[in-house]
């Protein structure tokens, strides 16, 4: 006997007993759910923890982005706004975790949706959620690529007295990393699953090399009291309260990433239980090694105005702090290897959503998107478009900066909002009656679904404030009109076309399944 699920009175989804129809256990939840198992169970609980922790790559993404950060609070936003941040994200973790046992599905947040809503405004709110986290997942490998990119250049310029600092060089080397991620995916899930193991150990092993090794070679340490209570501010916002918000925009770049798991849930050995695992696991390990890198870092600080006048933050903290080129390089050869792992996972997360969709009808060219390929079942047409698009995205960035750090923006914002859909769905029509899996928070899964959609409303508000006072058309925070533009599109899409095809198929499906 498994669980099946269907739509009953009241369009809540409710739990029937079927036949197991010869399936295992993973392939009948699927069965259940509407969809056939196609790709092969291979992901253990190590790898499926280790995708999200590497995906999430705090040491990298933490480091690339302090410097600048300064500006907006100090050493102070910066320890205390982690300790803001980390309670929220466990909530929509845990929240997570609760709904991936329910509906372990390779669509994530996209499919959770759909689910979790009435038959009435299940499609559309599944659609604009699919369209916002694709985005998302988009911006963050064009983000990871570009940050790569950076570090190598950074490596360069440490050890060459010749300076590489023009725009042509980045974007050639953040076309050839991409290139280099997706020809590694198109190999399958099973050499992503060796990727992740080697992952778990390298970031293991080079977050104590650094967390040691930078104040071991720091030749002053800064004091406990500058690093729990200095608070900087050079963003020309007189309110140090909107500073502070600011400030946290470090903390929430650095941590997000851990429901990638989901992408690759239809490839996971007992899912219902390994994902939800995996998703805690991966997050209270961020949680901490972030916590003490930061503590680290800050300690270790030499020149706070160096580093915010550099154009390699990253590389001057190195520099300030062994005062030694060669250790510098080593250190950003660890931080290197990390992004690129999590450019890797983000790649391979972003081609699972959008094959997800595409086998619902949610995308332009759905038939040819949805092929899988070869032996190991990859989703090579997948990969190949977003190839194309990320190289495509990146190539305004050759005539100005601000578009850049635009895409970083959109990223956090478009991950964050389609963080909430799915849990504001349940709140508003499922509440109690959403099917139970493995993983269940209980009587805490309602009050931390709210909590995590209050703080997704609020930190989305936050991300698209600018970051700096007065603002002009080079600091302004244009993050929010690129996601606006996308959104409409897909909005329009939807009366074109969506409506009469996608929820008229899931309109289909419904009948036959109360029948």
């Amino acid at each position: 006997m498994s669980t099946s699920y269907t739509k009953k009175e009241g369009d809540i989804l409710e739990i029937q007993h079927v036949e197991a129809n010869n399936l295992d256990a993973d392939a009948q939840r699927l069965h259940d759910l509407g969809y056939k198992q196609e790709f092969d169970r291979e992901i253990s609980l190590f790898v499926q923890a280790g995708f999200g922790f590497s995906t999430m790559a705090v040491l990298s993404s933490w480091i690339v982005g302090f410097g600048p950060s300064i500006s907006a609070g100090g050493p102070s936003s910066l320890f205390w706004g982690w300790l803001v941040v980390s309670p929220f994200v466990m909530c929509i973790a845990l929240s997570m975790a609760e709904i991936i046992s329910s509906y372990p599905l390779a669509g994530g947040v996209y499919s959770w949706s759909l689910l979790l809503s009435n038959k009435k405004w299940g499609p559309f709110m599944s659609w604009i959620n699919g369209y916002a986290y694709l985005i998302g997942l988009v911006a963050v490998v064009i983000t990871l690529a570009w940050t790569s990119s950076q570090f190598i250049f950074a490596i360069s310029n440490t050890l060459n007295v010749t300076q590489i600092d023009s725009q042509g060089p980045y974007v050639g080397l953040y076309i050839a990393l991409i290139v280099m991620g997706t020809l590694y995916n198109l190999l399958g899930i099973k050499f992503s699953a060796c990727l992740n193991k080697f992952m778990v150990v390298w970031v293991f092993i080079g977050s104590l090399v650094i967390i040691i090794g930078v104040p071991a070679l720091a030749s002053t340490h800064n004091s406990a009291k500058w690093v729990f209570t200095e608070f900087i501010n050079n963003t020309g916002y007189e309110n140090n309260g909107m500073v502070f918000l600011i400030g946290l925009l470090q903390a929430g770049w650095a941590l997000v990433g851990y429901e990638c798991g989901a992408q690759i849930v239809e490839g996971t050995k007992n899912a219902a239980t390994t994902a939800p695992r995996g998703i805690i696991i991966c997050v209270i390990g961020a949680i901490i090694q972030g916590f003490v890198l930061i503590i680290s870092t800050l300690f270790s600080i030499q020149d706070v105005d160096e580093l915010l006048n550099s154009s390699m933050p990253s590389a001057t903290f190195f520099l300030q702090s062994t005062n030694n080129p060669s250790v510098t390089a080593f250190f950003l050869v660890i931080l290197l290897i990390t992004q690129i792992g999590s450019l890797c996972n983000s790649i391979l997360a972003t081609a699972h959503v959008a094959w997800a969709m595409s086998r619902d009808g949610c995308l332009p060219f759905s038939g040819f998107l949805y092929k899988l390929s070869g032996k190991n079942k990859i989703a090579a047409n997948c990969l190949i478009m977003q190839l194309i698009i990320c190289i495509i995205i990146i190539l305004p960035s050759l005539g100005s900066t601000v578009y850049w750090e635009a895409i970083m923006s959109a990223a956090v914002i478009s991950i964050n909002v389609s963080y909430g859909i799915p849990l504001l769905c349940r709140l508003i029509w499922v509440r109690n009656n959403m099917p139970k899996g493995p993983f269940s928070l209980g009587k805490f899964g309602l009050p931390l679904n709210f909590i995590s959609v209050v703080w997704v409303c609020f930190f989305g508000v936050v991300l698209c404030f600018p970051s700096v006072d007065p603002v002009d058309p080079e600091t302004m925070n244009w993050a929010s009109l690129m996601i606006g533009a996308v959104m409409l599109f897909s909005i329009f899409f939807w009366f074109t076309s969506g409506r009469h095809k996608y929820g008229a198929q899931f309109k289909q499906q419904n009948m036959q399944s109360s029948t």
